[in-house]
């Protein structure tokens, strides 16, 4: 059987909360815009390493912000000392969030012990991770040794693992999520119920991911336009593979999709994950038999069947190819809305593309389902075990969650996201519409939270890994594959599901 035999290196992707819909940083990178400026310098782990481009202090955001009323819950909460932040990119302290935080609660004055050179104007220390790759080694450390941070981005790559190492609390008792002002995400909310317990103040649902296109390269194949037949609602997988076959062209060096995540973000549209989450415990769709018809589908992209997908593990040291999407040699690019930012908008100003050049859509609808699916990444920040801010912590989540619902607040966000990120109101209204509720059934992938000697998602090398990395990217039939390491897997949900009622 063909396996695949090196790590491949997953981006390191987090959208920056609270800054724009869109800030973010990305991990592990490869060509960039004319060979030159490189999109985010990354260490060997992946992690961003100085790249990240910081928000200036914008008026219309302070102006919005100013106008903002505290709820009931909310409102005598005293913050006397800064927050501990701990991830792979630093706050932004000019965002929308911040800058609310500023307003109705202030800026704390004390700093937190080890950290007192933090600036006095600052809300946040950021303690930094030594890479992505190492970001709970990192954290468990500090929880260890009781320098807890006060919050960490949440990941469903690491949950419900981080709730079984202990690194995060429930916020049970700090922010209660049964009042009016969570009302627009509980549903969310209670889909991460893990135990009977919550441990998720979720405050926004985006897509996970994207396929970006040219609008060029579309008209030149004679293709229908992806978005619009999206709109007519004739966005299927059978559209999408029947564009992908007439593309794909291995002797001249094109192929349809690229991308680290298509494995998941396509499963997702079958409406279930490979690992699912319900009731507050873990539940294995291994034997889903529409999962098995997206895993027979994917197991065309590799270069021992069709050939749709860029054999980046033979031409790219297993990395995506930006500049062939660019060159016009693929035609689909997954990834999610942080690489317009990092890297696709500097294509756009270095070969003077116009508006209208760049576009994404979400991933197809299963044909025949009655309902249209997708992969959604959550906005949170997690509570860490340890921590000794609480206070802060909930002023922190509260203004993440007014940021996300005020809608002054949310224009100034945009205008900011067009000013300082080059995004577009046709792109931005796009984006408005896949993020309504009413678009899609959201689906969330819980495969990577099981824990990383088996799930680790920056390596295929694992068994939650084997699953799809043999299928996409070693042409094996996922029977097989499934057959090889449900054993691990399933005990080890069934061990993760014994810890709690």
């Amino acid at each position: 059987m063909k396996k695949t035999t090196k790590k491949i290196s997953a981006a390191a992707l987090a959208l920056v909360m609270g800054a724009t819909a869109f800030t973010g940083c990305s991990g592990s990178t490869n060509s960039t815009p004319g060979g030159t400026d490189s999109a985010a310098s990354t260490t060997s782990g992946g992690a961003a390493t100085g790249s990240q481009k910081i928000m200036s202090s914008n008026e219309n955001v302070k102006s919005a912000v100013d106008n903002v009323s505290v709820g009931e819950d909310y409102k005598d909460i005293k913050v006397d000392t800064k927050l501990k932040f701990m991830a792979w990119y630093d706050i932004q302290e000019a965002s929308p969030a911040v800058e609310l935080f500023k307003t109705l609660y202030g800026t704390p004055k004390n700093k937190p012990e080890g950290y007192e050179t933090v600036a006095d104007e600052n809300v946040f220390v950021n303690v930094k991770v030594s890479n992505y790759n190492n970001r709970y080694l990192d954290l468990a450390k500090l929880v260890q040794s009781d320098e807890s941070p006060d919050t960490f981005p949440f990941e469903t790559s690491n949950y419900p693992y981080g709730i079984y190492q202990k690194l995060f609390q429930t916020i049970d008792g700090v922010v209660d999520t049964n009042t009016e002002d969570w009302v627009d995400y509980k549903s969310i909310i209670d889909k991460f119920n893990w135990g009977g317990k919550v441990y998720t103040p979720i405050v926004d649902v985006n897509p996970a991911t994207l396929l970006w296109y040219r609008k060029s390269v579309i008209e030149e194949n004679g293709f229908d336009d992806p978005w619009e037949l999206f709109e007519k609602g004739e966005w299927t997988w059978s559209k999408c593979i029947e564009m992908a076959r007439k593309f794909t062209d291995p002797d001249n060096a094109k192929y349809a999709f690229d991308g680290y995540g298509l494995d998941h973000a396509f499963i997702a549209t079958t409406g279930k994950p490979l690992i699912g989450l319900e009731s507050g415990k873990l539940v294995s769709n291994l034997y889903d038999a529409n999962i098995e018809k997206c895993m027979d589908m994917l197991r065309t992209f590799d270069d021992t069947q069709e050939q749709l997908r860029y054999p980046r593990e033979i031409e790219n040291s297993w990395a995506p190819s930006y500049n062939e999407w660019a060159d016009g040699n693929t035609l689909f690019f997954e990834d999610g809305t942080w690489r317009y930012e990092e890297t696709w908008r500097k294509f756009k100003k270095k070969n003077k593309w116009e508006d209208d050049e760049i576009n994404f859509v979400p991933f197809p609808q299963m044909d025949g389902a009655d309902t249209y699916y997708q992969e959604m990444k959550q906005d949170a920040y997690m509570f860490v075990s340890g921590s000794k801010n609480a206070d802060g912590y909930k002023a922190w989540i509260y203004a993440n969650l007014l940021s996300s619902k005020d809608e002054e607040v949310k224009k100034a966000g945009r205008q900011q996201s067009i000013d300082e990120f080059d995004w577009n109101e046709t792109l931005l209204d796009r984006l408005d519409k896949l993020k309504d509720p009413a678009t899609f059934e959201s689906v969330f992938e819980f495969k990577n939270g099981i824990g990383p000697d088996i799930a680790d998602s920056t390596t295929g090398e694992n068994a939650v890994g084997h699953l799809t990395s043999d299928v996409i990217m070693g042409g094996n039939s996922f029977t097989t594959v499934r057959d090889e390491n449900k054993g691990v897997i399933e005990a080890r949900i069934k061990e993760l599901n014994a810890t709690v009622s």
